[in-house]
């Protein structure tokens, strides 16, 4: 009973703030006459996360070994996610393009970064972005080619998610030392990216559509157990330990990003199946993240 309430009292300050907010943007998005997705997200991506990224890595005692150790084993994790994918899909006789890319691209910003906040402090969180920028990097360029079967172009070089990140890697090779004012600015605007990720993370999920219950939950399970099994064999293979492996697992435990969702339903690349998945990861999530966080803990 004593392990059990250790257990419970380790888990309970990450989980609980991050499932607060996303109940938070389900009721808004169920009571509220309307949410504005687009202004948000845009305000996140163009402002929050750019100056959370600048802000946290170019002020963090990270090394530019640390940093290519993370982008490495963020890349080995995709990769070998990826393959599994594949499979999965080739296996259930699923469309590899439409349901592969979500099966892949993970939750890394709206629940990994706040997961690796909290369960890691400062360190975890600096470690996870680096994740989530290479992440980010991957699915606006290759996940978008899948799904397009073009390159993208200018929309990629527009990104201020890409350049902050680039920006990022700077200031940790010349070890770049901000002053109080520049620090406390950046802190101030990147401290609104991850709550406002996560509200609109509760909003996007009331407007999802379920349609095929059986199918969403197997797609769901399929991200959860592809992602995880994936990570593991990232940990092993890599021999990571401490903070890394934890960021490693706690991204790999993530569900499938609604971002996915808005590239299906614009490339019209099965967008209902695509609904089902997101949101079907992310109530199995509910149950798994706990998990990984008490082995973790």
């Amino acid at each position: 009973m004593d392990a059990e309430l250790r257990m419970f009292a380790t888990i309970t300050p990450v989980i609980v703030p991050i499932v607060a907010c996303i109940v938070l943007g389900i009721w808004w998005g169920r009571s509220q006459p309307s949410f504005p997705n687009g202004f948000v997200g845009d305000l996140v991506m163009k402002i929050g996360a750019p100056a959370l990224i600048i802000g946290t890595l170019g002020a963090t005692d990270l090394a530019f070994s640390a940093l290519l150790e993370v982008a490495l084993a963020a890349l080995v994790l995709m990769l070998i996610t990826a393959i599994l994918a594949v499979l999965v899909c080739t296996i259930c006789g699923w469309p590899v393009r439409d349901i592969g890319v979500p099966l892949v691209a993970g939750n890394s910003g709206n629940m990994g970064l706040p997961l690796c906040l909290f369960a890691f402090g400062p360190e975890g969180l600096a470690l996870s972005l680096g994740v989530f920028v290479l992440f980010s990097l991957i699915h606006f360029s290759l996940g978008t080619a899948i799904l397009t079967a073009s390159v993208p172009g200018r929309a990629l070089l527009r990104s201020p998610l890409i350049w902050s990140g680039l920006l990022a890697i700077v200031l940790i090779a010349f070890e770049v030392e901000f002053s109080t004012t520049v620090g406390n600015t950046l802190n101030l605007l990147g401290g609104m990216a991850i709550p406002l990720m996560l509200l609109t993370l509760g909003v996007s999920l009331v407007e999802l559509k379920l349609r095929d219950a059986a199918t969403a939950l197997a797609m769901g399970a399929a991200r959860i157990g592809v992602s995880l099994t994936a990570g593991v064999i990232t940990v092993m293979v890599l021999e990571l330990e401490g903070v890394l492996r934890g960021v490693i697992l706690l991204q790999a435990a993530t569900p499938a990003a609604v971002f996915n969702y808005l590239l299906a339903q614009q490339y019209r690349r099965s967008p209902e199946a695509v609904a089902g998945l997101v949101m079907a990861s992310t109530v199995i999530s509910f149950a798994t993240i706990p998990l990984v966080v008490g082995f973790l803990l």
